[in-house]
């Protein structure tokens, strides 16, 4: 599990490294509530976190402190990080289906 205030501790520890207004970023509440939808493995969390990273004035500083740092897992400025690299999207749980939908399906013609 990690700290309720651990967005808070990094933007504070953010905030001595440079002139940014970290005060300013969505993510940032004095309860820490929004804690758990940054490092949410559900998708439902996770688009919710990246709604709120949206229009955010310190996404741009978020993410690129999160690529410089590789952070291992959640929702950085925006994106969805894993292993220290940004995800395009998350899977659902479980095994792919073996049949994909029809508007998936790659169709080559002759």
């Amino acid at each position: 599990m990690f700290a309720p205030q651990l967005i808070d501790e990094l933007m504070d520890a953010l905030s001595k490294a440079s002139s940014l207004q970290w005060d300013e970023a969505r993510c940032r509440d004095e309860t820490g509530a929004a804690t758990g939808l940054f490092f949410s493995d559900q998708i439902p969390d996770i688009n919710r976190a990246k709604a709120i990273c949206a229009g955010c004035p310190v996404a741009e500083p978020c993410l690129q402190g999160a690529l410089e740092r590789q952070e291992p897992w959640g929702v950085w400025g925006g994106h969805l990080f894993a292993n220290g690299k940004i995800l395009a999207q998350k899977r659902k749980r479980g095994r792919p289906p073996k049949n994909r939908p029809a508007e998936e399906s790659i169709q080559l013609t002759a």
